[in-house]
């Protein structure tokens, strides 16, 4: 009895014993027979290729194998499809691109040779130069139809001895953009600028010899509320402690001072500053609340910013107003799919707290921002509280408010 009970202990372990994978991949079995190349579809930098795939069951898939930037790249896809695209391509240049059939132990057919004719590749046919702007320069890119993921790259010869370094690269897929560069000598100064997409093509360099506009910060001590008839006027709780003039008296953002409209107002809602002195505004720096609303809540998450020499008194949006800038609170990892504001990195944080501005640059809608004034009227169009919603009130908090710029006067 005792031999049968450890006779059946010693079957069931043998048969609980895990078996290894069984494969059936057919080490012998020949390699697959050619594709049949049925179009070539010629795109911007690269090509979709179509193909009919032979009748093997040993087929696992296709690769192309072709050389870019004197690497040699392979493209695989399986057998449940029958296009293939090549990308990367920096000119229009012909092409050569070989196609595999491959079989499930790796072995490869006889190649197949295609020839391909890329379209010009956006780094040929994107739009890009630099101009002069306030404490340095704007780069800027147009005509990116395709939205091609691309940087643009500023150089500077600022020893003037002839020798470009890198400054600045600017990463994009906007079809058209602006990008600013301060803080730079006001001198001129030799620049340079070109493209490079993410396969490492590069444009041509683009140079020129610009002059930085002088930039300083706008004095606040003329500053007033021009309280015009249609602005807003209720403070939280009726409190004059969160008057308007708080976002001035403390412009360093270094006073816990801030505006605060009541809760409950309309959205959108506009306040008016009489600067006291004629000026051209290059950008506009803007504090929260201290230690509050990161990214959320009652700070504003999109505005407008108006300019005047001689508002109507009425407090209408007549032809005395210009559109200085429409603006969105920038977030430096990025907002979510939905345009939520997802999660706060560090570097996010920084940017919140010491770092917000928003530079005024030529745009479709705010053609010649540049326009004197002596008037600024901010229009807050959504909180974070309220973006992506259909919500029409909302309390409002600032904490400090500066403007850069030229004095004219």
């Amino acid at each position: 009895m005792k031999k049968t009970f450890y006779f059946l202990i010693l079957f069931l372990l043998l048969a609980c014993k895990e078996e290894g994978r069984i494969d059936f991949i057919d080490n012998n079995a020949p390699a697959p027979q050619p594709v049949t190349v049925r179009e070539v579809i010629n795109t911007r930098g690269g090509a979709t290729i179509r193909f009919s795939l032979p009748n093997d069951n040993n087929l696992l898939g296709v690769k192309a194998v072709y050389v870019r930037n004197g690497e040699t790249i392979e493209t695989k896809v399986s057998l449940y499809v029958d296009t293939l695209s090549v990308t990367g391509f920096g000119s229009s240049s012909s092409q050569d691109v070989q196609l595999f059939s491959v079989g499930k132990n790796e072995k490869l057919s006889e190649a197949v040779s295609v020839e391909i004719q890329p379209l010009a590749p956006p780094i040929q046919t994107v739009l890009f130069d630099i101009e002069a702007g306030f404490g340095g320069v704007i780069a800027s890119i147009d005509s990116n139809d395709a939205e091609a993921e691309l940087a643009l790259v500023l150089l500077a010869d600022t020893l003037g001895n002839g020798s470009f370094s890198e400054l600045q690269t600017f990463h994009t897929r906007s079809q058209r953009i602006k990008f600013p560069r301060r803080g730079l000598k006001i001198e001129p100064t030799k620049f340079g600028i070109y493209l490079r997409d993410r396969w490492n093509n590069v444009s041509d360099t683009v140079f020129r010899e610009l002059l930085p506009l002088e930039e300083v910060k706008i004095p606040s001590n003329l500053f007033q509320n021009a309280a015009l008839p249609t602005d807003y006027f209720e403070t939280a709780e009726g409190s004059s402690a969160y008057r308007l003039e708080q976002l001035w008296l403390g412009a360093d953002g270094s006073d816990n001072e801030f505006y605060a409209s009541s809760h409950g107002g309309p959205i959108p809602q506009w306040f008016t500053i009489d600067l006291g002195r004629r000026v051209t505004l290059s950008r506009i720096q803007k504090w929260p609340r201290p230690d509050y609303e990161l990214y959320s809540s009652t700070a504003p998450r999109t505005f407008e910013v108006w300019g005047s020499e001689n508002p109507n008194p009425d407090g209408s949006w007549d032809d005395s107003w210009f559109l200085v800038g429409e603006f969105e609170q920038f977030k430096p990892s990025g907002y979510g799919e939905g345009r939520e504001a997802g999660p706060i990195t560090d570097e996010d944080r920084d940017y919140w707290y010491d770092r917000t501005e928003f530079d005024v640059i030529p745009t479709e809608e705010a053609i010649d921002p540049y326009r004197p004034l002596t008037h600024v009227r901010i229009r807050i169009t959504a909180t974070f509280q309220t973006y992506g919603t259909d919500a029409t009130r909302s309390q409002v908090i600032i904490g400090q408010l500066a403007f850069w710029g030229q004095l004219l006067d």
